[in-house]
């Protein structure tokens, strides 16, 4: 989504926006914040680093060259850099992409993406697979066929949900730990940002769990916007209600969800919740 160039977009109102994410892409989610009037400070609330052992990623990485594969399902960007960096070579596999962004990343590195959900989430990625199975890309259940075999490179702190769909619509998932997610330490600088806090942005369940640990209490009147329903889940679990839950899964289309959201509370005391329809996975 381009947000520059929509007539009469939405407005932040000059809130400050907590973005969780420091580097290129905290950068490139500012520019959207900053495009709709709001003010972004980066924040990285979590950091994903390599696997304590990485023994089992590069066991499957030769596995995925030597064809062993039907299909590679990559459920985030970090996920995708950790197939590139680990030497994953192209046109080994077929590859599901969980949304746009780990998309681009794969196809930067030469990879052919065979298959994105209409919705950026792993249970509608998985939902997408079945479907392609049932309609003849794999073999019937019981049948050792390479096809069935899914690789998943995820987060350590990853749930079940795309295994699960996978394995009970008879594919055969693997699982290996691409990287860790950790949380980032606070800084001094956190008690002087939170009671200035405006508007923040969550795009995963660790990254909620991580602002529950860093920012909690939030301020009076800080809304905050969460990627998809997991993530929103998880942050009621920890006491803190999404104001907003994106209809497009995306880091874009979360910021325009919430600009959509503060203009509505402008226009009037209604208050305002995206419901999904339509990129936040890992844990």
């Amino acid at each position: 989504m381009t947000l520059a160039n929509l007539a009469d977009p939405p407005t932040l109102g000059g809130r400050i926006v907590l973005v969780p994410r420091g580097g290129e892409r905290g950068e490139r989610i500012a520019e959207h914040v900053r495009t709709l009037s709001g003010e972004a400070v980066l924040v990285p609330l979590i950091e994903q680093l390599p696997p304590h052992d990485g023994a089992a990623l590069r066991a499957a990485i030769a596995r995925v060259n030597a064809g062993h594969y039907g299909w590679v399902a990559v459920t985030s960007v970090h996920g995708a850099d950790a197939l590139i960096s680990g030497g994953a070579l192209s046109g080994r596999a077929r590859i599901a992409a969980v949304g746009p962004a780990t998309a681009e990343r794969l196809e930067a590195a030469g990879f052919d993406v065979d298959l994105i959900p209409a919705e950026f989430t792993g249970a509608r990625l998985a939902e997408r697979l079945a479907a392609e199975r049932a309609g003849g890309a794999g073999a019937a259940v019981g049948d050792p066929d390479p096809a069935d075999r899914v690789l998943l490179p995820l987060s350590d702190l990853a749930d079940q949900t795309v295994e699960n769909g996978l394995r009970e619509a008879g594919f055969e998932p693997e699982r290996v730990t691409a990287y860790r997610t950790v949380p980032v330490a606070a800084v001094r600088a956190d008690a002087e940002l939170r009671p200035r806090l405006g508007a923040v942005l969550v795009f995963s369940s660790s990254g909620a769990r991580a602002l529950a640990g860093r920012f909690a209490p939030l301020p009076p009147g800080a809304l905050v916007a969460a990627i998809g329903e997991p993530t929103a889940r998880e942050l009621a679990r920890l006491g803190i209600p999404a104001a907003v839950v994106a209809a497009e899964h995306t880091a874009a289309g979360t910021v325009r969800a919430l600009a959509e959201h503060c203009a509505r509370l402008s226009s009037g005391p209604t208050a305002f919740t995206e419901t999904t329809n339509r990129e936040g996975t890992d844990a």
